[in-house]
């Protein structure tokens, strides 16, 4: 049985920062921040019971990174609308980060900002730094290609990840509306957890190596996509984050090979001069129709900047804080 101990967001916080710090060291262009800003998306993560993209995996990821790695050459210049990182030795947290500030400062002075990763590990919830840039005023579309693990559609043996997609806009009165999703049923976070319980999956989910439908999650060898159109959407994020920004790795459920978009565009400058009204009105629209809008980030403070972006309490497992606390610790 876990068990669990409460510290404060701000605690916990430090006590990320002082294990995302050292990969400004792998950056050309990395700020602390960048660092203030990843650690609070992984203490909000925490605090909405998203544990499996909180500290357990930023802990996993620090295993992914070599001991010693020189700046790699950022491919274009701050000042272009379209960006590069290459991510070797930077926590996946921190690379989201400074992707996402990129992304901004790009769309600031052309219009449109975009940011391919490479070489990445495990980024957190895409839904975060979506949020954030919806905050700013701009539309934004984050994606993230995985090592292979989920089929294609009537298919039985894996060839793209989970393949996460998250888009975010403006809203007046109101939070930015942010939809974050993954294009297979199960995440690898969750395959985790049932593989560390010993629960059962749910039926229609996994295949093993055979290609026959399999509840043990022991046994899983492919995921299934959510549908047909959960299976092109996994495409769709494979060549945006994966072909386009040069990290796609084929095969693999290693957190490494991994490749992220993110994309930041100014509405005003692409004709949406009224997009928070309409943003709230598309909302109201759906609602009314009988969709669901999203809302899971709706009560978080939109600057993740603010002191008040930080809960007072959060109810982590005390091994992975003790753990934490450990690898930040000076060696």
């Amino acid at each position: 049985m876990t068990t669990h101990t409460e510290v404060s967001g701000e605690e916990l916080a430090d006590a990320i920062g002082e294990v995302l710090a050292p990969g400004l060291a792998a950056t050309t262009g990395g700020r602390p921040a960048d660092v203030a800003l990843a650690a609070r998306w992984l203490v909000q993560a925490e605090s909405l019971g998203l544990h499996g993209f909180g500290i357990d995996m930023l802990l996993r990821d620090l295993d992914r990174l070599p001991p010693r790695v020189s700046p790699p050459a950022q491919l274009s210049s701050p000042a272009s609308a379209v960006d590069s990182i290459d991510a070797t030795g930077i926590p996946g947290p921190l690379a989201l980060a400074l992707a996402v500030r990129r992304a901004g400062e790009a769309g600031a002075q052309h219009g449109v900002g975009i940011v391919g990763v490479r070489n990445v590990g495990a980024l957190g919830v895409l839904g975060f730094g979506a949020r954030h840039l919806a905050g700013a005023g701009y539309v934004a579309l984050l994606a993230a290609q995985a090592p292979a693990m989920v089929a294609p559609w009537g298919g039985t043996a894996p060839a793209i990840g989970t393949n996460p997609l998250a888009i975010a806009a403006p809203r007046a009165n109101a939070a930015p509306l942010v939809a974050d999703f993954a294009t297979a049923p199960l995440t690898l976070a969750e395959l985790r957890e049932y593989r560390s319980s010993g629960a059962s999956l749910p039926d229609g989910v996994a295949l093993d190596a055979a290609g026959v439908a399999t509840t043990d999650a022991a046994r899983v060898a492919a995921l299934l996509p959510e549908s047909l159109l959960g299976s092109l959407g996994g495409f769709l994020v494979e060549l945006l984050a994966g072909v386009a920004v040069g990290g796609r790795t084929a095969v693999g459920e290693a957190a490494q090979g991994r490749g992220a978009l993110v994309l930041a565009l100014d509405p005003a400058a692409a004709g949406g001069a009224e997009t928070a009204v309409d943003t709230a009105q598309l909302a109201e629209d759906w609602r009314a129709a009988g969709g669901h809008v999203p809302q899971r980030f709706d009560h978080l403070p939109v600057d993740a900047t603010a002191t008040a972006a930080l809960p007072r309490h959060v109810r982590v497992s005390a091994a992975s804080y003790a753990a934490l606390r450990a690898a930040g610790a000076p060696s």
